[in-house]
């Protein structure tokens, strides 16, 4: 409880009467007109307590059932007031801790026998089911003595999951246009037989049929293709560091989740492992719409776990889900130079028969200290450790590549385009 500005008026008038009294004459009569005020004062208190006690506010949350990694969910908070006469209230806007904290208090009216709406915009950072704590506020009684608090309660519920949206243009073709190639491997069939078009290379013209209709005619072939892909998601501490909106567990989440519904729709088999000192989940390759809910399910409860992560232990459970040479994109930390052998070593028992490419979150912020200018004494020295972090992260990076690992690192806001590139590199020169 909390005193309004009306009551302190009436302890600040009954302090007055109390002092003149004191000062008055004794036997003047004066000297019990504080008890006055004061006792209108515990009266008023007393009233409030059991007006605001006997019509507690009701919250009710609004909202959709799932929210998605990443993505602004619309929330509105409605808080319905029972009583015969209109409250003021005020409350913390707590949310679960799968969201972006809010900060402000915030204010309604709640009209007499009616209710109140606010609308928020919340962000999901973290992964799996979220209850809604219960929420401090405080009520300012009828008469406008006193703030009482109050606790309001909801049973709202949801799940954040990742967010399985794929990017708006997904990358097609090549940067340099369409050109003659050799591919190797088998997977080509017939499709049909076409007039011949400008451009075509000679090796497709069909003799036979040109001498039978008297023009050229091409031979048009379909690839079948079919390609098995697994993601391994580093879920270690390292996972929990922050990189723009979320951390890297909610990066390579959201990736994972648009790199299944990519996969399945070129009808590729699409698998997953998460790991950290140990596997968490383990999905071996599978295809259809079955694979993405399966990853999606996987995905929603995952929690960053903090301990040290051991890709020997993930690449182990890999051998294992892989029947068939695959594509293995593994999500880790590059910028740690602590990791670089025990990730060498795991790419070593997967490549050959598979392919690994390795995919990370290039910093930003060591970037910019180590180009900063200096400003304080210590400057100069923190721009040499991240030049020094910086130096060995590239060493890292560029021993992987020497073992013939494709490495995609980039910033976060393009970490998935640049996956996405690379893959599609891959499948069209048929490295795997």
């Amino acid at each position: 409880m909390h005193l309004a500005q009306r009551a302190y008026l009436l302890v600040a008038l009954s302090a007055v009467m109390a002092i003149a009294a004191i000062w008055s004459e004794p036997g003047s009569g004066g000297g019990s007109w504080w008890h006055v005020p004061a006792g209108l004062l515990l009266l008023g208190l007393a009233f409030e307590r059991a007006y605001v006690h006997a019509h507690p506010p009701q919250l009710s949350i609004e909202t959709e059932a799932r929210a998605y990694l990443g993505r602004t969910l619309p929330v509105r908070w409605v808080v319905a007031n029972a009583a015969a006469r209109p409250l003021e209230l005020q409350f913390a806007p707590v949310v679960p801790g799968t969201f972006e904290p809010l900060s402000a208090t915030r204010a309604l009216t709640l009209p007499a026998r009616g209710s109140a709406a606010l609308e928020v915009s919340l962000l999901p950072v973290r992964l799996g089911p979220a209850h809604w704590p219960m929420v401090p506020a405080r009520v300012r009684g009828p008469l406008g003595l006193a703030w009482w608090n109050a606790q309001l309660l909801s049973t709202a519920s949801l799940l954040v999951a990742p967010d399985a949206r794929t990017l708006a243009t997904q990358p097609r073709g090549l940067a340099a246009g369409v050109r003659n190639r050799r591919v190797a491997g088998a997977g080509s069939e017939l499709h049909q037989l076409r007039a011949y078009q400008r451009g075509d290379p000679l090796t497709r013209i069909d003799w036979k049929a040109t001498a039978r209709v008297g023009s050229l005619v091409t031979r048009e072939y379909s690839e079948d293709q079919h390609l098995d892909v697994l993601i391994a998601i580093d879920a270690g501490r390292l996972s929990r560091v922050r990189c723009g909106t979320l951390d890297r567990l909610g990066l390579y989440s959201n990736l994972a989740t648009r790199f299944a519904v990519l996969a399945t729709a070129r009808d590729d088999r699409f698998g997953l492992v998460v790991y950290a000192e140990r596997v968490l989940s383990a999905m071996a390759p599978a295809r259809g719409l079955a694979a993405v809910s399966r990853v999606r399910g996987s995905l929603e409860r995952l929690q960053v776990q903090l301990a040290e992560s051991d890709p020997t232990a993930a690449a182990v459970t890999v051998r294992h889900l892989l029947q068939h040479r695959a594509l293995v994109v593994w999500l880790t930390d590059l910028d740690d130079p602590g990791t670089a052998t025990q990730l060498q070593r795991a790419v070593r028992l997967l490549a050959p028969p598979h392919l690994v490419m390795v995919a990370g979150v290039l910093s930003g912020e060591v970037a910019a200290l180590a180009t900063a200018p200096a400003q304080r004494w210590e400057d100069p020295w923190v721009a040499l450790a991240a030049r020094e972090h910086e130096l060995r992260a590239a060493t890292q990076r560029r021993l992987l590549r020497y073992t013939g690992v494709p490495v995609v690192a980039a910033p976060a806001e393009r970490l998935e385009s640049a996956v996405f590139e690379r893959y599609e590199a891959l499948r069209r020169t048929r490295r795997i």
